[in-house]
């Protein structure tokens, strides 16, 4: 079960439903859920700071504040509403540091619920290597909300992209709290050959009997990708089945190989339609 979990919680619309995501989990787990807001500062070049007068920043930081207050009582109405035990968390960091904070209260939680990077936000705690440097540097799953829809049910029916690599088990691993509680599972494999990492194979293990011993409804579907990405495959059959979570293992690649030529953790991350829970 996960017992602490942690909602970034930031001014843009779609974090009301990251909140009632979040909520859905933590009433599931009975958990203990912390909002983290992170107030991101300017760091403002040597040669600029006559131009700016102390006036300036202390107008710039009491407007942050307020708007942390305001999100704070939202935040805890909303968990007193839903009867869910809650903490909060705000802290000021370097404009440039927020996803490296965000990883450091990550490490401290069982589950990091964050909301996927929209290009468009304007949103100051919208970092663009967020929430993927959480999932890389945290050492804990990440579970990604997109930034557009409504998901009124959250981990009944899951997918788990699977490959059996080191990530992929992490992310297995790391979602059986929720992976237990499913009413149904499917295991994807998809392009199962493509770019193999082991030419060994391990007879009598099967990750489904591995599920099904857990109470796990689970069935096994392997499929190759023709003329479509592997994360449009995996995005496809989750609209098919009514997926509302995709666990998958990211980064089985460098990340700047990904971010360079694609991959399919990039590809989730830029394109997902259901929350997506990571880990590496």
């Amino acid at each position: 079960m996960y017992r602490d979990i942690l909602v970034h919680i930031d001014t843009s619309p779609a974090c009301k439903e990251r909140l009632s995501v979040a909520l859905k989990i933590a009433k599931a787990q009975n958990a203990h859920l912390t909002g983290l807001f992170l107030l991101p500062y300017a760091e403002i070049p040597r040669f600029m700071e006559v131009q700016i007068t102390e006036e300036i920043i202390s107008q710039q930081r009491a407007a942050m504040a307020e708007t942390a207050n305001d999100a704070r009582k939202e935040f805890e109405n909303t968990c007193k509403e839903a009867g869910i035990a809650f903490s909060w968390q705000q802290t000021a960091c370097a404009a440039s540091e927020i996803a490296d904070t965000a990883a450091m209260y990550a490490r401290h939680h069982d589950l990091t619920i964050m909301g996927q990077h929209d290009p468009e936000s304007s949103d100051p705690c919208s970092a663009s290597d967020m929430p993927d440097k959480v999932i890389l540097t945290s050492g804990a799953p990440v579970l990604v909300v997109p930034y557009v829809g409504r998901f009124d049910t959250i981990g009944e029916r899951v997918m788990v992209a699977w490959k059996p690599y080191r990530e992929a088990v992490r992310a297995v691993n790391d979602s059986m709290p929720i992976l237990e509680g499913a009413k149904s599972a499917l295991i994807l494999c998809a392009d199962p050959n493509k770019g193999a990492r082991d030419t060994m194979p391990v007879p009598g293990v099967n990750v489904t009997a591995r599920l099904e011993r857990h109470g796990i409804k689970v069935r096994h579907e392997t499929m190759n990708a023709s003329g479509i990405s592997v994360g449009d495959l995996v995005l496809s059959r989750a609209a098919d089945e009514s997926i509302d979570l995709l666990i998958c293992g990211a980064y089985g690649r460098p990340r700047l190989r990904e971010l360079m030529m694609g991959g399919v953790t990039q590809h989730l991350l830029r394109h997902m339609t259901v929350p997506v829970l990571m880990s590496h």
